[in-house]
């Protein structure tokens, strides 16, 4: 997809969620094999992964999930805190603050006071790894607790409580 964010998920009144906005998004061959490596460097930057940032910046397949779990781990973060966590939430962010923050600075991470649970906590971790080989896989993330462990239908009524309290 390449550009995963609060933005592009769109959730119906029934608590399904889907992902919007394929603009930058590629089609990769099934086998993996024959894809071409295809730009990273595109997006919103507040969501891109560090590899993301370097000049010419390419990807096959396996990098371009690394790059959408990232932004994954990003924006549940975001969803979780209420902001963006790159950068304090008072900033206003230039190209090039996103970039230190993102590229040089310690990953986003839930912060130590607030009351979130040990899974999302991990969750968060396994996707805002720096390096992209190290990065949790989308299949670990599908196995993870803090997925694994949910009640589906629990979680779709607790959204769908919250779409109506924001209607």
């Amino acid at each position: 997809h390449l550009d995963i964010k609060p933005d592009n998920l769109l959730a119906s009144a029934r608590g399904d969620v889907k992902i919007a906005d394929f603009g930058v998004s590629r089609i990769f061959s099934p086998d993996g094999h024959r894809s071409p490596r295809v730009s990273v460097a595109v997006g919103t930057t507040a969501y891109m992964s560090p590899e993301r940032f370097a000049p010419n910046a390419q990807a096959g397949p396996r990098g371009a999930c690394a790059a959408d779990v990232w932004s994954l781990g990003v924006t549940v973060l975001e969803l979780f805190l209420g902001h963006r966590p790159v950068l304090p939430a008072e900033r206003t962010p230039s190209w090039k603050m996103l970039k230190e923050a993102i590229c040089y600075g310690d990953p986003p991470s839930v912060p130590e006071s607030a009351a979130a649970s040990v899974e999302l906590r991990g969750f968060v971790e396994a996707c805002v790894v720096k390096d992209p080989r190290r990065r949790a896989t989308v299949q670990q993330l599908l196995a993870h607790p803090f997925v694994a462990g949910r009640d589906v239908e629990a979680s779709r009524r607790v959204l769908r409580e919250i779409i109506v309290e924001t209607m």
